[in-house]
């Protein structure tokens, strides 16, 4: 399996499971459950949420609202990473610069009203926990996979 593919994996399941607490656990009455309603899938979520509307009620905030952003952090900033991993080009600083720019700057703007949501420093923490995850995890299996890569080189000589 080559190297960048382990990574992207990585941050595929981050977004899924961000993206399943939103759907599961998240109150029906956002922007986007209308949206899936007026594509014709109102029953197919409602269904889907069904079983774990008892565990809603138990969840804690911060996993409803804020794992999900974290999550999806985590992923954007590995998928980022992982994109521009090795190139020498000036561009992958402009996409650097949209990690923290994309990731916080939205949180930011729903402080001033430029754009609808609920600002809150615990999702300023979840995000930046995310942020550093994603360097963290990035850093860690680029490395090992590169480790791996050069002993079984060296093995074979």
């Amino acid at each position: 399996m080559r190297t960048s593919r382990i990574p992207l994996l990585i941050a595929g399941l981050a977004i899924v499971t961000g993206g399943l607490i939103y759907i599961l656990f998240r109150p029906s009455e956002f922007v986007f459950f209308q949206w899936i309603r007026t594509l014709g899938f109102g029953q197919t979520l409602t269904f889907l949420r069904a079983p774990f509307s008892a565990a809603t009620s138990i969840m804690p905030n911060w996993f409803i609202y804020s794992v999900p952003d974290s999550l999806w952090a985590f992923a954007y900033t590995l998928i980022i990473l992982t994109i521009w991993s090795g190139s020498k080009s000036v561009w992958r600083y402009l996409w650097y610069a949209t990690i923290p720019i994309l990731l916080l700057g939205s949180e930011f703007l729903q402080l001033t009203g430029t754009i609808r949501g609920t600002f809150s420093f615990s999702d300023v923490g979840w995000i930046t926990a995310g942020l550093f995850a994603g360097i963290l995890t990035y850093a860690k299996t680029t490395n090992h996979l590169y480790y791996e890569n050069t002993n079984n080189s060296q093995d074979n000589h």
